[in-house]
């Protein structure tokens, strides 16, 4: 059985699109905000990048994430 198979309407009846935009880019903003501070006090060297890189990724999958239509 396929994970998301056995989610049904009834128990993610409080998770929407929208929430889970907000979600996605809170998720941005904390990343962001944590490569600079990274930054700042030189953690970890250049593997640091890869928060930003993360970052990016959630931004792109924003852009390619098709809505779904309101009902």
């Amino acid at each position: 059985m396929v994970l998301h198979e056995k989610y049904t309407g009834a128990s993610l009846r409080f998770v929407t699109a929208a929430t889970g935009h907000r979600v996605r880019w809170i998720a941005v903003w904390v990343l962001v905000v944590a490569w600079f501070v990274a930054q700042a006090v030189n953690f970890a060297g250049n593997a640091v990048h890869l928060i930003l890189l993360v970052a990016i990724g959630l931004l792109v999958y924003e852009l390619l994430a098709e809505d779904t239509p309101a009902a």
